[in-house]
This record gives structure tokens, sequence and C-alpha cells, in this order.
């Protein structure tokens, strides 16, 4: 365990990723199973909504209602500092302290997972087929418990009302936006639905399905668990919105997450 986060403190964003998975695949180890147990449920004490404290500690109801907030500049945003965090999980691990060691591992976790959506949505093209990235609306969503809950995603709009959505990610995340199920690894579809069909898109197999109302929608499962779903509205044809999605790179997203 230290070994890996030792490592992991000097290997590039990738190396990370991968080091920090085979923290978690190290679940039947006894030590790693502490890290990763449910942490401990201590019964915080709870006080309604009209429930005030004095300095004392005592409690008292207060009357009065608070009027809407009229100052404030929101929240700043700061990614998990990943060094830091490995750090004070070594630290909470030689001491025991194995629900602290969890919670700094899975800050780091979240840290990487951020890191590698952002590189990837660097990497991705600014225009597709006349359609510029909308500006502002990139997403990267992480949920920091072992790239379960990685999603990132770009939106591409052009002339009339033609707009590409794209989403990278854990397969469980997105497979409710690729209106698909999985089964034995694979992603199924009724014979008989004209509606969509199993392809090979770029190596990989893929299914693309068309709604009246979504449009065309293809999802591509590669690595162990990872998919791209894209979705694109107001194409002419299956061919036009095939054209557009041939402009992202599956192998190269599947390098940057480290599924190579």
């Amino acid at each position: 365990m230290l070994l890996l986060l030792t490592c992991l403190g000097t290997a590039t964003v990738h190396a990370q990723g991968r080091l920090i998975r085979k923290i978690q695949e190290k679940a039947e180890d006894k030590v790693i199973e502490e890290i990763f147990k449910d942490e401990d449920k201590d019964s915080e004490t709870e006080t309604s909504p009209d429930t005030q404290i004095d300095p004392d500690g005592r409690e008292y109801e207060s009357s009065r209602e608070m009027g809407p907030n009229r100052r404030g500049g929101g929240l700043t945003q700061t990614p998990p500092d990943v060094y830091k965090n490995i750090t004070e999980a070594e630290t909470s691990f030689n001491a025991a302290k194995y629900a602290e060691a969890k919670s700094a591992v899975r800050q780091a976790l979240w840290g990487v997972e951020l890191e590698i959506g952002q590189n990837i949505l660097k990497s991705l093209p600014e225009s597709v087929e006349g359609m510029k990235y909308a500006a502002g609306q990139d997403r990267v969503t992480s949920s920091g418990i072992g790239f379960v809950g990685l999603v990132i995603q770009r939106v591409y709009e052009g002339k009339s009302d033609m707009e590409l959505r794209t989403s990278i990610g854990n397969d469980a995340a997105l497979l409710g936006l690729a209106g698909m199920y999985m089964a034995g690894g694979m992603y199924m579809h009724s014979t008989d639905d004209a509606d969509q069909k199993s392809i090979r898109f770029q190596g990989h197999n893929a299914t693309i399905r068309y709604d009246d109302y979504d449009g065309y929608t293809l999802g591509v499962p590669f690595g162990q668990s990872s998919m791209l779903v894209l979705n694109g509205k107001n194409f002419d044809s299956e061919n036009d919105f095939m054209a557009a999605a041939n402009n992202f790179d599956v192998e190269k997203i599947k390098k940057e997450l480290g599924e190579q």
C-alpha cells in the first residue's frame, strides 16, 4: 500500500490513475479492506431548522424568519491537491487512522479524475463538421470512488439547430444516455428494431440508434468499462452524423483514460 502511494506521488497522471486502481483491486488485502470499509457511523446531534445553539452550548428556539440572501460571491472551485492527499493518506495509514486514510485516497482519486477529464477535453476537437464547441458547457464530473462516476461532456453547436453532445466515461454512468443495456459484456438490441443496429466503429463494437425526438445516438464501449456516447440532433442523414462521429479518436481517448 505505502509503496503504491509513494510511486503515485512521482508518476504522471495516467500512471496515477492506474496505480490508484491497483489499490482498489487489492481489496482482499486486510489492510486495504480497512481503508475502504464503511466509515464509522458516529451519530451526530441533530437540531431542527428553528433550533439554535448559544455560546454555552444550550439550545434555544429562534422565531426570526430569515430573508433572502443579498450578498455573496458564490464558491471558489479548487481541485484537490493530489500529492498532498497522498501524503495525508500515508500519514493516516501509519497512524492506523483508516477512515482518514480512506478519505484522503478518495480526494486523491477525485483530483486524478478531474485532471484526466480536463486532459481529455483539451484533446477533443474544437470544431466538428462546421459546428463549434459551446464554450462554458464543458463538464467533468467525478465521484472520487474509483472512476465509476467519471463523466466528461462537451457540446457542439451549428447552423439550423444542429447539435452534437459528446459524453465520455464509465459505461454504468452513461448507459442511460445511450438508451442501451448491458448483458454479458455486449450492448444488445432487438433484431427487429429498425431504429437501432450494431456496427463497427474504429475497430470497436458499437450501437447506433435513431429517434425522431432525440436524433442519432452512437454508443461505443471500449477498454474494461469505458464508453463514448455521441448524440446528434438535426443531422440530415446517418452518413452526416457518422462523419461527425469520426472526428473523435477512440484510441486516443482510451489512452488518456489509462485503458491501454
